[in-house]
């Protein structure tokens, strides 16, 4: 019989770590004599002792190591089975995080939750009365009592009309649910949630709407709230929503120069802006990344969503890219910079829908064997 010290010395590890392992019954010594408590060991506990520290480097735990000892063999195949798949599954989360780390170096903004994972965790609850058309007629303070429109403050406002569509649908850059008002707010990758309330005075129905998103792009501070007037209680749909159309029933007129793909390279607020260097956007990410002209009118805008990308049917005429969904008529014009042609397109966006605002210019780079 090996003696505990002499134990120790043969696998190398401490007395303590020995007494412990015959604590918990993994490796029970063979002998323990009364009257002193000293523990001898057979020489194949050495065998036993080694295959703990080989199962150890296999991340089984010490449970599970002695759960492992004391089953048949076939439920010691599944142990194993099972802390082969836990590995596997461990070195895939590592490479997914590994593949987020490198992500992140390339693109600072890839760390952020996307809008859509955002919108995905707000649950709708309906709320009947607020469907239709509201008109926004002023400012009141929180504390104080509507009194009329005339004692409300008025303010120029982006959302002068406010639709409420059935299902909460996302009408420009908000949707609804029962009591909230949320505002999509893309430069600061955030949806700001507003509380409304619907109430009656005289014949009219009115909604108070606590307008914080403000704060976020005009920086004010102030905690006035927006009073809304119910014009209608239609069912709108989203195509009605919109204050500004464009034409776009246009003949087709062929333009031989923009056939082919082209690149976003840049944006800029205004054509004669326009220089290949130095570039004007420097956020360095684009919704629209590029743009494929084919014969016969027929177009493609391929734009951005998240990581993902996807292609928009358009068509066009010379001059004008022409988006039927969205009822815009965007004007192009193209130009040359030594061997290399550019096209400047009006970028209309909800901005132009909903306040007939043209916000800025994309300018594309013909791609290369066009």
């Amino acid at each position: 019989m090996i003696k505990i010290g002499e134990m120790s010395k043969i696998c190398n590890f401490s007395v303590q770590t020995l007494r412990y392992y015959d604590k918990i019954g993994l490796l029970k010594a063979d002998k323990v004599e009364e009257s002193s408590g000293y523990r001898y060991y057979s020489p194949e506990k050495v065998k036993t002792f080694q295959r703990i520290e080989y199962l150890k480097k296999t991340g089984l735990t010490l449970d599970e190591i002695k759960h492992y000892f004391n089953a048949p063999i076939k439920e010691q195949y599944r142990i194993l089975e099972d802390k082969k798949q836990f590995l596997y599954d461990s070195i895939q989360k590592t490479r997914n995080q590994i593949n987020k780390i490198d992500r992140l170096c390339e693109d600072s903004e890839m760390g952020l939750i996307p809008i859509t994972e955002q919108i995905k965790k707000i649950t709708f609850e309906d709320d009947p009365p607020v469907i239709g058309k509201w008109l926004y007629v002023g400012n009141m303070d929180p504390s104080g009592r509507f009194m009329g429109e005339e004692k409300l403050t008025k303010k120029d406002v982006y959302q002068k009309y406010l639709y409420f569509l059935p299902g909460g649908a996302q009408v420009w850059t908000y949707f609804w649910t029962n009591g909230t008002i949320y505002m999509i707010l893309h430069a600061f990758n955030v949806i700001v949630p507003q509380r409304y309330q619907i109430f009656k005075h005289g014949d009219e129905t009115y909604m108070r709407v606590d307008w914080i998103a403000d704060k976020f792009v005009n920086t004010v501070s102030d905690d006035s709230v927006r009073v809304y007037r119910q014009i209608d209680t239609c069912v709108h749909t989203k195509s009605e929503t919109y204050n500004f159309r464009d034409e776009t029933d246009l003949p087709y007129r062929a333009d031989p120069q923009v056939l082919g793909e082209w690149e976003a390279v840049d944006i800029i607020s205004d054509p004669d802006e326009f220089a290949v260097n130095p570039k004007k956007w420097y956020n360095g990410k684009f919704w629209i990344v590029g743009l494929k002209f084919f014969e016969n009118g027929i177009c493609k805008k391929i734009s951005t969503q998240g990581e993902h990308k996807y292609a928009r049917d358009c068509k066009y005429t010379a001059g004008i890219l022409i988006d039927e969904h969205a009822f815009w008529a965007q004007h192009y014009t193209i130009r040359s910079e030594g061997d290399t042609d550019y096209l400047i397109m009006e970028h209309k966006s909800g901005d132009y829908s909903y306040m007939g605002k043209v916000t800025c210019y994309y300018v594309f780079k013909r791609e290369s064997g066009n």
